[in-house]
């Protein structure tokens, strides 16, 4: 119990943060924020080729690596092109485990890294 309570507190202090950055820090558009938001949920398509797949798909959209580099290469070269993005696709991720959708098990869409 006392685990989940510290996880979901991880996450809305990480989602805070993330938006805190895209708005008040970088300033960037709420018109982008909620066109792109949704659209990492796309990938929930690969659940159409099974399990297995779905959960690669999942995961590779909804980990922390991609945005991560994308954030820092936005920083390095200054470049809004890869901040704004990574932002969008780090709020997506911090709000999805908010709410408890994890990482996917290959067994099954309800079987995540939160549980």
């Amino acid at each position: 119990m006392l685990m989940k309570l510290t996880l979901k507190l991880e996450a809305i202090s990480q989602l805070s943060l993330s938006i805190f950055l895209y708005f008040f820090i970088f300033k960037f558009s709420w018109v982008y924020f909620l066109i792109f938001l949704f659209i990492p949920d796309l990938s929930i398509i690969g659940y159409a080729l099974g399990n297995k797949s779905g959960a690669y798909v999942y995961n590779t959209v909804h980990n922390l690596v991609l945005p991560t580099v994308t954030f820092t290469l936005g920083l390095l070269t200054q470049n809004t092109f890869f901040l704004m993005p990574a932002l969008i696709l780090f709020t997506h991720i911090f709000m999805d485990r908010t709410l408890g959708y994890g990482l996917k098990y290959p067994d099954s869409f309800q079987h995540t890294h939160l549980q």
